[in-house]
């Protein structure tokens, strides 16, 4: 089977012509999961499994259901119904009377119950001392005891984990027999009311209630769908409310599910994604088949030998036997500097021009440490004296998923926002985020999704006074002795 002039390899095919009732498809980066995933797709419509209004596949984000859109209509020559989470759940909800709540919405009540009009709101502080005889003192007080920018972040991702994991107001009450928290928690109690309130003023939802009203919709009508089979994208990165959605989903329907991702990318926790979700996948569905699409067709051995051993020291990850037919000898390159401003225009300047080259680094912030001055679009940017040059910048984050011929990954330090960046979440958002099951095992996993974006080299860009802890774990792989040095 071809896609996209490509042959699939054995593995590939083997989770595609199975057609088992459930598959989980462990895939390593640079794999083909996409060839896969339309390989797949293609198979149940031409074998008459189904047609293509029979199969659901849902992706993460508008980028990537375009890019599925467009390789089924290549491949298949049909249409599939292509959706985001939240694209699905407004379908479910089309006639349901709604509007959507802007995205900055629950940020903007976040400031406004701050602003000194809301700390003087009776109404409302009243309305906390009925829910809840723990404040002692006055309102303000409370308030003012706090960094109120980095408290309001806090919170921020607090109701962000709450809503992602489906928990109610209820369950939210319940963790008040904490007395350590007992404070902060009626704060944001208080938030959330008035959250709630600012909704329900204007008769609209967001995005967490449209995924969560969807799957009590389902609940309810039980509405007849026409799907027999439901195909995931980067399962890895899935929520407990979207698990839940596709659950109702499945009890409707009897659909067979395929999902397909990397426990090894999973990057997302702090917006409530859980990866125990992919690492269990088994247990939920116990008449799962597991597959693994091992080889790489992007990085070389010598690198993907490398990252495998680094990010499998974290016992908790799938163990993966990571291959390539391509060899590049040294493909980590490890420059030391002392001046980040002439370290990276002078090493742009010893590569091939006719390359693309992505700069990543772990915050938005970096790169105006090692540039002066840059032009922007389309996160392409260009440099002074470097204007021959095809040069992408993204952060971490942002790159899962892509490849690039040449990869510079910035500010490789030992620092609170280096990498691995060493800032501790607040106290209480362990409350309810998964913990860490492995030191920094997601800041691992992160830099593991920056090494493998490289189809060449990686350079990694390392202040000579302050390197990464990282670092040594790399040099012990790599077995390199000789350091780059750059001004």
């Amino acid at each position: 089977m071809k896609i996209n002039g490509y042959t699939l390899d054995e593995d590939q095919l083997k989770p595609i012509l199975e057609n088992k009732p459930n598959s989980l498809i462990i895939a390593g980066a640079g794999s083909g999961k996409t060839l896969t995933l339309i390989g797949k797709i293609k198979y149940l419509l031409n074998q008459g499994y189904a047609t293509s209004e029979e199969i659901l596949c849902l992706s993460f984000t508008n980028e990537t259901v375009e890019n599925l859109k467009a390789n089924i209509q290549k491949n298949c020559h049909t249409l599939c119904p292509v959706y985001t989470f939240h694209k699905l759940a407004l379908t479910i909800l089309k006639e349901k009377n709604f509007t959507i709540a802007s995205p900055t919405l629950l940020e903007e009540t976040i400031t406004e119950f701050f602003a000194s009009a809301c700390l003087g709101n009776q109404t409302l502080q009243n309305l906390i001392y009925r829910k809840f005889t723990l404040l002692k003192k006055p309102w303000t007080k409370l308030i003012n005891t706090r960094p109120l920018l980095n408290y309001q972040k806090n919170i921020l991702t607090f109701i962000n984990l709450l809503q992602n994991k489906n928990l109610s107001l209820e369950d939210f009450k319940s963790l008040f027999s904490n007395p350590k928290y007992r404070t902060d928690l009626c704060i944001l109690y208080a938030i959330l009311l008035l959250y709630e309130n600012e909704k329900q003023s204007t008769n609209s939802i967001d995005f967490d209630d449209m995924i969560k009203l969807a799957t009590q919709s389902l609940k309810e009508h039980k509405p007849s769908l026409p799907y027999k089979y439901i195909i995931i994208d980067e399962f890895q990165d899935t929520s407990i409310v979207r698990f839940n959605l596709i659950q109702e989903i499945i009890n409707l329907t009897n659909a067979s599910l395929c999902v397909v991702g990397d426990d090894y990318q999973s990057i997302y926790r702090f917006s409530g994604c859980d990866n125990n979700l992919f690492l269990n996948f088994a247990k939920l569905f116990p008449d799962t088949v597991t597959y693994k699409l091992e080889k790489t067709y992007r990085n070389s051995q010598e690198l993907i030998s490398i990252a495998g051993k680094f990010i499998q020291k974290n016992p908790y990850q799938i163990k993966k036997n990571l291959k390539s037919d391509k060899h590049l000898k040294e493909p980590i390159k490890l420059i030391y500097y002392t001046n980040p401003k002439k370290v990276l225009l002078n090493l742009i300047h010893t590569l091939d021009s006719t390359k693309e080259i992505l700069i990543l680094s772990r915050t938005i912030y970096d790169l105006k440490n090692y540039v002066s001055y840059t032009q922007t679009k389309n996160s392409y940017i260009t440099i002074p004296t470097l204007e021959n040059y095809s040069i992408r910048y993204l952060t971490i984050h942002k790159s899962k998923g892509l490849e690039s011929d040449i990869v510079i990954l910035l500010n490789v330090s030992n620092d609170i926002y280096g990498i691995p960046c060493q800032k501790k979440d607040a106290p209480i958002l362990n409350l309810i985020q998964n913990q860490e099951t492995y030191p920094y095992d997601e800041e691992r996993r992160l830099f593991y999704v920056a090494l493998t974006r490289t189809k060449s080299h990686i350079y990694l860009l390392i202040p000579k006074k302050n390197p990464s802890i990282f670092l040594k774990e790399i040099k012990q792989l790599t077995h390199q002795k000789r350091k780059i040095k750059f001004p």
